[in-house]
């Protein structure tokens, strides 16, 4: 009897000891892949301009890939505009080439040679030019009267063109001139104001007495800096003043490039046929006045004036 007790008491034990051991077992459950990651250099490429793309955690194999697509086409390979195998990299950084045509865009990370997305970014093609008015069937119908009688409007034969567009001065007395003409820009990729200004031999101002006679008017955009609102105007009597570039609150006035009034030649103007080209890089002429301050967007731009052809904001 003595002895099946003691064995009983063994048995437990052995049992006991087991079921211990088995509790201590510490289970490692397997590694969470980690997301991909992509990431653009730009949220915007001017057209042409090397694209480039940087990648973290894919998944190691020969075949993955990342690939340009146009945004809201599918992932089908038919679609794909560029694609880079990484050859088995995880991380890494790749240089596209450019895209010209204009629109919104997205780099897609797959793995193996497959059409399953890990992961998209998006970007934007924009233009190295935007026209904003070229007159040449019509004007803009965004140009908004300001102040002033006389509307905006369009006559023919611009510069080497259909047609110009004629913004009328209002001169009051010798110091006022009452037009504001103003159309919205709103562009953070441009920073190359240019426009030509005429020149139209065969029109006359309704407030003049002659054909191709236009007096000084004013030009200039409205700008976002990093410190704040500014209004930028470039204007030829300077010019005739030798009148350095200054700055009153945040109005910033220059000379102009170029010479704005046509007739009047005993005074500086120009012949009422020629036509000149105008042309200010915006962010310099900011930082001629404001060194430290750069330009973020060109949202408006103004004119009190002017025989315009050709408004535009460039790149280069």
């Amino acid at each position: 009897m003595k002895n099946i007790i003691y064995f009983s008491l063994l048995l437990i034990l052995f049992i006991g000891c087991g079921s211990s051991s088995e509790k201590d077992i510490v289970s490692t459950p397997p590694p969470v892949p980690l997301e991909v990651e992509l990431t653009s250099s730009k949220s915007s490429y001017l057209e042409e301009e090397n694209i480039t793309i940087g990648f973290k955690n894919m998944f190691g194999n020969e075949q993955d890939w990342i690939g340009i697509y146009a945004k809201g086409s599918s992932n089908n390979f038919k679609n794909v505009l560029r694609r880079k195998d990484t050859n088995g990299s995880k991380n890494g950084q790749f240089i596209f080439e450019g895209i010209n045509e204009v629109g919104l865009y997205e780099a897609r990370a797959f793995f193996k040679d497959s059409l399953l997305l890990e992961s998209s970014i998006s970007f934007e093609i924009v233009p190295l030019t935007v026209i904003y008015e070229d007159a040449e069937n019509n004007i803009s119908t965004d140009w908004r009267q300001i102040s002033g009688s006389y509307k905006p409007l369009r006559v023919p034969n611009g510069f080497n063109s259909k047609g110009a567009l004629v913004l009328t001065p209002e001169w009051i007395d010798n110091y006022s001139n009452i037009a504001e003409y103003q159309l919205d820009m709103n562009n953070s990729s441009q920073k190359i104001l240019e426009m030509d200004m005429g020149g139209l031999k065969d029109y006359r101002l309704p407030n003049l007495p002659n054909k191709g006679y236009i007096q000084h008017y004013k030009v200039g955009v409205r700008v976002n800096t990093s410190d704040g609102k500014r209004a930028m105007l470039w204007d030829s009597f300077f010019n005739h003043g030798n009148v350095d570039p200054f700055k009153e609150g945040k109005w910033l006035s220059y000379p102009s490039p170029v010479e704005h009034v046509r007739g009047y030649e005993e005074v500086g103007g120009l012949p009422i046929d020629q036509w000149v080209h105008f042309r200010v890089d915006v962010e310099k002429e900011l930082q001629t006045l404001e060194p430290d301050n750069k330009l973020l967007s060109i949202d408006t731009f103004f004119a009190t004036g002017g025989f315009l052809d050709n408004l535009k904001l460039s790149t280069y």
